[in-house]
C-alpha cells in the first residue's frame, strides 16, 4: 500500500509539472515558405501557423499580389510531441506560383487568438529563370492543381501532331482557339432536387503550354463531392471531331441540387503560356525538332499568353412532386432502409437507455436528417449522437448514418416505442417510398432513486470551456495555491494510510482466501453451457445474449465483484488488484466490447460467433491459473 501511495504521489507531481508546462506554453504565430528558392515556373508553399492558442478567431494572410494562388487557403490543425513537450497548432497554407522572377518579400500575416493580436515574421522567396533541382509535386490541397508544363516536361505518350508549329501568316488566336479549350460535360442535364449529377471539367490541348487554373467554379446551389484526387496531372488521349488531344481532367464531382429551377454549372478559367515553334526558323536553320523542343534554340520559340474559359452549362432541376408526399418525408432522395435497436429492454428508473436508429442505402446521404421518433410520455430524451460511414466515391453516395439517442424514464411500467417511419423519393420509380422499423417494447421497474442519467455533453463542454478560459487567464494565481494544497493533502493522506496498512493487509488476505473458495464452489463445470448450446443451434441473437450473461456471471464470481456492478471498469480494477497482466485484462475488456456491440447494433454478425466463443473459452480456461498465480 505504501509503495502504491508513493507512486501515486510521484505521478501527481509529474502531472502537475506537465500541466504547468502546458499552461505556461507561449502562443506563437509564425510564417514559413518552402522552398526558399524556385524557378519561375515552379511553386512554393506558404505556411501560417499558430501554436498553443486556446481559440483562434481570425487569420489574415499577407498580400500575395505578386503570385498566382494555385491552392488555398487550406486549413490544418493537430498536435505534435517533441521530447515530451506537447503543442497544439492550427494554421493555413497556400501554394503559390510567382508571376515574375526576382526577390520577393512577403509581409507579416495578422491573427486574432485568445483575445490578442499576433503578427508573423516576414519571409523571403527568390525566383530565378532556372528550375531548382528535382521535380516538384503539383498542388495537392485543391481540386484544381497546377497543370504540368507540357513543353518543358513533355509526357511520354502524346498526340502525333505539329499544331504547335506556327507557320508564317497564320492567325495565332484562331490557332489557339482550335487547339486549346475547356470542355464541361454532365451525365444528365435534367434531374430532381437531391438527385446526383456528375460534372467533369477537361482541358483539351494539341499545343505545348504551361497551364494553371486561375478561377474555380463555385458551384453554388449544390452540395458538392469531388471524385478526382486534388492536383492530379494524369491525362488521356481522346479523339474529338476526328482529331486527337491530350486531355487533362481538371475536376470531376458529383453535385446534389438543393433547389428547383434552372441551375448553372459555372465556368472555369485557365491561364496558359503557349510555346509555338516558328516554322520559318525551322526552314532557315538546320535544326532537329526535338532539339528545339528541348530548349536548344530559344530564338525558335514564340510565346503567347492567353486565358481561356469554359462555357456555363445549365441544369434543369425539377421540384419533387407534392402528390402522395408522406408526412415523414424530409428530403431523402435515393433508395434507403431503416433499422432500430435498443441497448436493453428491461431496466429500472435509475438507469439510462440507448436507442440506435440506422438509415442505410444510396442517395443524398450527407443531407439526411434524423428520423422522427415518437417518444411516450415520461421519457426524457437527449439530442442524438450522429455517426456516418459513407463511400463518397460512389455515385450516388452509399453507406449508413446512425443516430443514437440517450434517454431516461421516470416512472416504472411498460412502454412501447412506435414504429419509426422513414420516407424517401425513389428517382428510378418516380414515387415516394416509406420504410419502417418494428415497434420496441421497454419494461421499466422502480429503482432505488440513484439515477445514472446520460451526461449532457454539450453542457459539460460549455462548462469546461468556461473553466479553462478562467484558468488560462489567471493561471499563475491559481496554479501555485493548488499545487501547495495537493502536496499537503497527499502528505497527510499517506501518513494516515500507513497506520491502517497492517490491519487492512490481514483482513484483505483472509477475504481473498474466502472469495477464491466461494468462487470455486459456485461456478458450474461449464460456465458457457448455454452459450455453447445457442452456438450449436445457430441462434445468433440468443448466442450473444447468453454469452453476455454467462461471461459476466463467470467474471463476477471469479473476481468477487457483485454481478450488478460488473463492467469493464470494475473488471479492470479487480484484475489489476490480483496482479494480472495488462494483456489478459485487455483481452477480457475487448471481448466484452465486442459482445456489447453485437447486442446493441441492429446487425448482429453470425460469422463472428465461433471466433467470439473461442475467445471466451480461452479466457475461462486461463482463470484457474490466474487465481492460483
Amino acid at each position: 500500500m505504501i509503495n502504491y501511495l508513493h507512486k501515486l504521489f510521484l505521478l501527481s507531481v509529474l502531472l502537475l509539472i506537465l500541466s504547468l508546462q502546458t499552461l505556461l506554453a507561449q502562443v506563437r504565430f509564425t510564417a514559413t515558405i518552402s522552398p526558399g528558392a524556385i524557378g519561375k515556373n515552379e511553386t512554393a508553399e506558404l505556411r501560417l501557423m499558430i501554436e498553443n492558442a486556446r481559440q483562434v478567431e481570425q487569420i489574415i494572410p499577407p498580400s500575395l499580389k505578386d503570385f498566382i494562388v494555385l491552392s488555398g487557403p487550406n486549413q490544418e490543425s493537430g498536435m505534435e510531441n517533441n521530447n515530451g513537450v506537447t503543442k497544439q497548432y492550427i494554421g493555413i497554407t497556400y501554394v503559390l506560383k510567382p508571376k515574375a522572377k526576382g526577390n520577393f518579400n512577403i509581409g507579416a500575416a495578422v491573427a486574432k487568438a485568445d483575445g490578442k493580436t499576433l503578427k508573423t515574421n516576414p519571409v523571403k522567396l527568390q525566383v530565378t529563370n532556372a528550375a531548382t533541382t528535382g521535380k516538384q509535386q503539383s498542388a495537392s490541397s485543391s481540386p484544381f492543381g497546377s497543370m504540368s508544363s507540357l513543353f518543358d516536361d513533355p509526357p511520354v505518350q502524346q498526340t502525333n501532331n505539329t499544331d504547335f508549329i506556327l507557320k508564317k501568316g497564320e492567325n495565332v488566336q484562331a490557332k489557339i482557339d482550335k487547339n486549346l479549350f475547356i470542355k464541361v460535360t454532365l451525365d444528365k442535364t435534367s434531374c430532381y432536387i437531391g438527385e446526383p449529377v456528375v460534372v467533369t471539367y477537361k482541358l483539351y490541348t494539341r499545343l505545348k503550354s504551361e497551364s494553371s487554373v486561375t478561377k474555380n467554379p463555385s458551384l453554388n446551389g449544390f452540395s458538392v463531392i469531388d471524385l478526382t484526387q486534388p492536383g492530379s496531372n494524369l491525362y488521356d488521349i481522346e479523339k474529338l471531331n476526328g482529331r486527337e488531344y491530350n486531355v487533362y481532367t481538371l475536376r470531376k464531382a458529383q453535385l446534389y441540387p438543393l433547389q428547383a429551377g434552372i441551375m448553372e454549372v459555372e465556368m472555369a478559367e485557365v491561364e496558359n503560356t503557349i510555346h509555338f515553334i516558328k516554322g520559318e526558323y525551322l526552314k532557315s536553320h538546320a535544326v532537329d525538332l526535338n532539339d528545339v523542343l528541348n530548349g536548344a534554340a530559344p530564338d525558335a520559340i514564340q510565346d503567347e499568353k492567353v486565358t481561356i474559359q469554359s462555357k456555363p452549362v445549365p441544369i434543369n432541376v425539377k421540384a419533387l412532386p407534392d402528390t402522395n408526399k408522406p408526412a415523414s418525408f424530409k428530403g431523402a432522395v435515393g433508395n434507403f432502409k431503416i433499422e432500430a435497436g435498443i441497448e436493453k429492454n428491461n431496466f429500472t428508473t435509475d438507469d439510462a437507455g440507448k436507442l440506435q436508429v440506422v438509415v442505410s442505402g444510396q442517395g443524398n446521404m450527407e443531407l439526411i436528417n434524423a428520423p422522427e421518433v415518437t417518444w411516450p410520455d415520461s421519457i426524457e430524451v437527449f439530442e442524438p449522437t450522429v455517426t456516418e460511414l459513407l463511400n463518397k466515391q460512389m455515385v450516388p453516395v452509399s453507406g449508413s448514418k446512425s443516430f443514437e439517442y440517450a434517454f431516461t424514464i421516470k416512472k416504472p411500467g411498460t412502454y412501447t416505442l412506435p414504429a419509426i417511419e422513414y420516407s424517401y423519393f425513389n428517382v428510378a420509380l418516380g414515387t415516394y417510398k416509406t420504410v419502417a422499423t418494428q415497434p420496441i417494447t421497454i419494461n421499466i421497474k422502480k429503482g432505488t432513486g440513484k439515477h445514472t442519467a446520460p451526461i449532457n455533453t454539450e453542457f459539460v463542454k460549455t462548462v469546461k470551456e468556461r473553466f479553462f478560459d478562467v484558468l488560462f487567464g489567471n493561471r499563475l494565481f491559481i496554479i501555485v495555491p493548488v499545487a501547495l494544497l495537493i502536496f499537503a493533502g497527499l502528505f497527510f493522506w499517506i501518513k494516515k494510510e500507513n497506520k491502517k496498512e497492517s490491519a487492512n493487509a490481514i483482513i484483505a488476505k483472509d477475504k481473498e482466501v474466502k472469495t477464491v473458495a466461494i468462487a470455486k464452489a459456485l461456478l458450474p463445470v461449464n460456465p458457457l453451457a448455454i452459450t455453447e448450446d445457442k452456438l450449436i443451434q445457430h441462434d445468433c441473437k440468443g448466442f450473444y445474449e447468453a454469452l453476455n450473461q454467462e461471461l459476466r456471471q463467470f467474471l463476477a464470481v471469479k473476481l468477487a465483484v457483485p454481478l450488478q456492478t460488473i463492467n469493464k471498469k470494475t473488471i479492470g480494477e479487480a484484475l489489476d488488484k490480483k496482479g494480472i497482466s495488462v494483456n489478459i485484462s485487455l483481452q477480457v475488456q475487448q471481448l466484452i466490447n465486442d459482445v456489447e456491440w453485437q447486442l446493441y447494433t441492429p446487425f448482429a454478425d453470425e460469422n463472428k460467433m465461433d471466433e467470439m466463443y473461442q475467445s471466451a473459452t480461452n479466457i475461462v480456461h486461463s482463470f484457474p491459473a490466474i487465481l492460483e498465480a
